[in-house]
């Protein structure tokens, strides 16, 4: 091992061993700047990181590349749409099946209106008169299945409403299935037209065009079946449940889309969903083992109007009568109410100014005014008041039963309780219900 000797601060020192030298330098004593000499150097002094005994230099990696992200691969290019490329292509012609040439007339007018751009195909219109009369049958027809899933939806939540539901609710669902077959009258052949072009962008980027063909002939066409049974499904919806079938909807819609007798113009369950909020129908099952229907509800104001111009109206009417008999006749409807009406008035303190009104002192009766004009004028006014604050009034509550024959088809009104019609017959309150 040769002896080295290392020059520090322009003096001399060693000499050591080679491994002396290398741990002089990792301890920081000397560094690659200072001269060595051994005897192969002859009389030569060399830096100590010329020689053999300086320590490798480390690989470093290249510098990092600008803060950009790299570029993606550019996609090919899709062709542009040509319009004559689509209208005369066998893939069209297979994906439209029957009607071809109607629909590729039909298709012409649109691409010409859109300006042959795709984006604008949507939204012109062009007018189709199956999808005005039954919208979902043809979506479903042309394979549209999407959209006449929706439009059946709708049409089947329409026909299924139960009669107790308030009667905006029905027009609304009823405006809206006549608004979609209007919609779709406007705008079904543009949408059909948009769906089989992007259909036939699909299959014409295939590289087997003989596969691709084969199956735009087997997926596209139209579908027979489809519309049959949505149309047997609507149907069905709508007949089956007045059917009175034992087993349909229970006892509650076997009462509920029944018939009162003598009042065939509705059904129970929609005269009574005009006249009530909060309604509610439950079965249940007497302790003499007989099925029982009930109904409960909350008198609203259409009710309480109605009820209030039944009973004012033969006052009403003799009102103008010149008949003294009329006019007679009249008191009979008002002198029931009449004591009711007075006592409910004076502890309101709202019956002076009436009486004051009519010219009939203080003594709101019939004995203090002279004239008969005067008499009928303050009972009616006296009535009519306390009518509107509590003949019928909104919010009452009610409850009408019903219990099932034993055939199970029929059934008979069992009670009909409420104090705004207490003491009634019930001719007289389902005259009001149904008027």
């Amino acid at each position: 091992m040769s002896d080295w000797f290392f020059e520090k601060n322009g003096e001399r020192g060693g000499p050591v061993s080679a491994d002396e030298l290398k741990a002089m330098v990792s301890s920081g004593a000397i560094s690659l700047t200072n001269l060595v000499w051994t005897a192969a150097f002859g009389s030569e002094w060399r830096r100590l990181g010329d020689t053999e005994l300086a320590p490798p230099q480390p690989i470093l990696p290249p510098p990092l590349p600008p803060n950009e992200p790299p570029a993606l691969p550019s996609k090919p290019e899709q062709a542009a749409f040509e319009p004559n490329d689509f209208l005369y292509s066998e893939l069209t012609k297979a994906l439209i099946g029957r009607k071809q040439e109607h629909h590729l007339a039909k298709w012409r007018a649109i691409l010409a209106k859109a300006g042959g751009d795709p984006a604008n195909i949507a939204t012109t219109s062009s007018w189709n008169w199956p999808a005005l009369f039954l919208p979902y049958g043809w979506l479903l027809y042309r394979r549209m299945y999407v959209l006449g899933g929706i439009v059946l939806a709708v049409q089947l939540a329409y026909v299924l409403l139960p009669d107790s539901v308030p009667t905006s609710v029905a027009r609304a669902f009823l405006f809206a299935t006549f608004g979609l077959g209007i919609v779709f009258a406007l705008y079904g052949n543009a949408w059909y037209l948009d769906v089989v072009r992007k259909r036939w962008e699909a299959l014409r980027q295939e590289q087997d065009q003989a596969a691709a063909l084969a199956r735009a002939k087997q997926t596209g066409g139209v579908n027979l079946v489809a519309p049959i049974v949505a149309f047997a499904l609507v149907i069905a919806a709508a007949v089956v449940p007045h059917l009175n079938l034992p087993s349909w909807g229970g006892s509650v819609a076997l009462v509920r889309d029944g018939y009162m007798t003598g009042y065939s113009s509705t059904t129970i369950g929609k005269a009574l969903a005009a006249s009530f909020d909060n309604a509610e129908w439950q079965s249940f099952t007497s302790d003499k083992g007989a099925t029982v229907v009930k109904f409960t509800g909350n008198i609203n104001a259409s009710l309480h109007a109605n009820a209030i111009e039944q009973l004012m109206r033969p006052v009403n009417q003799a009102a103008d009568d010149n008949d003294i008999n009329a006019r007679y006749g009249s008191y009979d409807t008002l002198l029931p109410y009449y004591q009711t009406a007075i006592e409910h008035l004076k502890a309101r303190n709202r019956l002076q100014p009436i009486a004051d009104k009519h010219g009939c002192g203080h003594q709101a009766t019939l004995a203090s005014c002279d004239a008969l004009r005067a008499t009928f004028t303050l009972m009616r006014e006296v009535v009519e008041t306390w009518a509107e604050d509590a003949y019928w009034p909104v919010g009452e509550p009610v409850e009408i039963q019903w219990t099932l024959n034993p055939d199970g088809r029929s059934f008979s009104l069992a009670s009909m309780n409420s104090n705004a019609w207490k003491g009634k017959p019930f001719s007289d309150i389902f005259a009001v219900l149904y008027d």
